[in-house]
């Protein structure tokens, strides 16, 4: 579920997940609170059921709103309808969205879950302004596991990488390129030779 945070004065809100209702306390919820920092914030569905209870004066007050859109039937939303995670929303709305997110939390997860390479490419570069480590691949890890992973440990081959997929591998060894895909290449080899 993707919330934006938008208060008056800017400041951390920290939500307590505690159940208060027999439905929410069914519920399987993993943390204790949630942080929401202004801007774009990710959590669970089952921890917005939570939270939602406690935060009725701040949706109320627009100072947090439901981030949803309509979506047809696509690679990325197989039923159509509401996209309400990064993952489902659209290239465009989804780069926005990760421009609009501060939450070191919130961004390591779609960089672990996110496969279109425009958006890892925006996740990295966010993640560099904010000055967060960028999480290493480490195989066998939930979300990793993909054998066509942009990892040069076993990982597709350099040479069959699209340029985005490139620039993206690139980003996240930290290496500066540019040019036509030859010439990308040759500065990731020169680079990792080192």
């Amino acid at each position: 579920m993707l919330l934006r945070y938008k208060p008056k004065h800017e400041h951390i809100k920290c939500v307590p997940l505690i159940p208060t209702t027999p439905e929410t306390k069914k519920l399987k919820i993993d943390r204790p609170q949630v942080q929401l920092l202004p801007g774009v914030n990710e959590v669970t569905d089952n921890e917005w059921e939570v939270m939602k209870l406690h935060l009725s004066r701040e949706i109320k007050n627009g100072d947090i709103s439901v981030i949803e859109k309509e979506v047809a039937k696509s690679k990325t939303n197989p039923s159509g309808g509401k996209a309400h995670n990064l993952k489902n929303m659209p290239a465009k709305d989804a780069i926005i969205l990760v421009g609009e997110c501060v939450n070191p939390d919130t961004l390591a997860k779609w960089h672990k879950e996110e496969t279109r390479d425009e958006i890892r490419l925006a996740i990295v570069e966010k993640m560099k302004e904010l000055k967060i480590d960028i999480p290493k691949f480490i195989p066998g890890l939930a979300g990793d596991d993909d054998e066509n992973s942009e990892s040069g440990d076993g990982g597709k081959n350099l040479d069959d990488m699209t340029v985005e997929e490139l620039k993206t591998y690139a980003a996240e060894k930290n290496i500066t390129v540019s040019g036509n895909k030859a010439e990308i290449i040759a500065a990731i080899k020169a680079a990792e030779a080192k």
